[in-house]
């Protein structure tokens, strides 16, 4: 019988519905999908790059990260780009994580966040949300010892909807020490109305170990190419780039994003 890692046995499987057995019409709730198709001029520049689908998708994503640079005002250095942000978490797990490091992070929250720790070994610390669905930043500041890489704050949360102010993240992230890397997880900041969504950008120039994850999937209805984008450091960027494949974003993707 083939052998396999002992930690894949903590890891469950993405549920599909095919695995509940039921026929009849279902309605799927659970991703956040868009019920609106991609904009016509998204779907025109997917379609033309369907056309140089004999040819690798550039490596380096150079144009997409230079967009986002543009828009988001900062360096295309600090611009990392994925097949959708859970690979970037992936990757970042990968290249942070091992085992006796810790990873510590607010539960409930995104059903990725556990699979990181059980991927690399790491111990994987929950801290309970507060009495009103919340991030409770400081029982989480409480829990970062030195065995600490990553701190995961999902904001706006999954699935509670809840979310804590910049102005709290701000102070959260002063009082950390600066190995270890807070990934601020803004899947659907778009849809708050607690903040403006460029309002967390802000941090990225006062804190060098944060990390602000975005993705293409929910507002943007492009989940069925999978592209996400992490602004953080250069060195951030390159780590991630170096524990995964090149071509990881698809022609069609970069050119939709």
């Amino acid at each position: 019988m083939i052998e396999f890692n002992r930690r894949v046995e903590d890891i469950p499987v993405y549920p599909a519905a095919d695995s509940y057995g039921y026929d009849g019409e279902l309605v799927k709730l659970a991703s956040n999908e868009t019920p609106w198709e991609p904009l016509g001029a998204v779907q025109e520049a997917a379609a033309q790059a369907i056309t140089t689908l004999n040819r690798y998708p550039d490596p380096d994503k150079s144009l997409m990260r230079r967009r986002i640079a543009e828009r988001c005002d900062i360096a295309p250095g600090r611009v990392t780009v994925g097949n959708g942000s859970c690979e970037i978490l992936l990757a970042a797990a990968e290249a942070m994580l091992e085992p006796g490091a810790e990873i510590v992070y607010a539960w409930p929250s995104f059903s990725m966040y556990p699979h990181l720790a059980a991927m690399s070994g790491a111990r994987g610390v929950r801290v309970p949300l507060d009495g009103e669905g919340r991030h409770d930043l400081e029982a989480m500041a409480a829990e970062v010892n030195h065995a600490t890489r990553i701190v995961l704050i999902c904001n706006p949360n999954n699935p509670t909807a809840t979310a804590v102010s910049i102005d709290a993240i701000d102070a959260f992230l002063a009082e950390l020490p600066r190995h270890v890397a807070v990934i601020l997880d803004e899947a659907y900041v778009e849809f708050s109305l607690a903040q403006d969504p460029d309002e967390s950008l802000d941090l990225l120039r006062r804190h060098s170990n944060l990390v602000v994850l975005r993705t293409f999937s929910k507002i943007y209805g492009l989940c069925g190419l999978r592209a996400g984008y992490a602004l953080g450091s250069e060195q951030f960027r390159l780590a991630v780039d170096r524990v995964r494949q090149p071509f990881s974003v698809n022609a069609p993707a970069q050119a939709a994003a």
